[in-house]
């Protein structure tokens, strides 16, 4: 009986020592997960920031262009005055019919180059 009270007492001890180096597999696993997580969390983070960046970079740009062109103010405390002027045209150099040259207003320069189209498609061709 004694020699199964060793045996059962060894196996006690082995199983308490494969516990012990499993627990500590788990917990460098958990480590080395939460690093992994981390990291990449910082990369995302800065991707992120990067993507932002650009972003704030290239609607700047499409500010000043449109600024230049006319077409928006060049902040956006008002955003809806170039929409609002589109639909609601002011009266430009004191014609009150609209049909006047205006910087930014495409829908005048649209129908300019349809009445050109018209014109020079409705002209008389000269004969030889």
């Amino acid at each position: 009986m004694a020699h199964l009270s060793q045996k059962l007492a060894e196996m006690h001890r082995r199983l308490a020592e494969n516990t012990q180096e499993e627990q500590a597999l788990i917990r460098a696993l958990d480590a080395a997960l939460n690093h992994v997580d981390d990291k990449l969390l910082s990369e995302i983070r800065q991707v992120t920031a990067h993507h932002e960046a650009r972003r704030a970079m290239i609607m700047g740009e499409l500010q000043q262009l449109a600024g230049r062109l006319c077409a928006i103010p060049l902040t956006a405390s008002e955003p809806l005055t170039a929409i609002e002027a589109d639909v609601h045209p002011k009266p430009l150099n004191g014609h009150s019919n609209g049909t006047t040259h205006a910087p930014g207003n495409w829908r005048i320069a649209a129908q300019n180059i349809q009445d050109d189209l018209d014109f020079y498609s409705d002209a008389p061709h000269p004969s030889h």
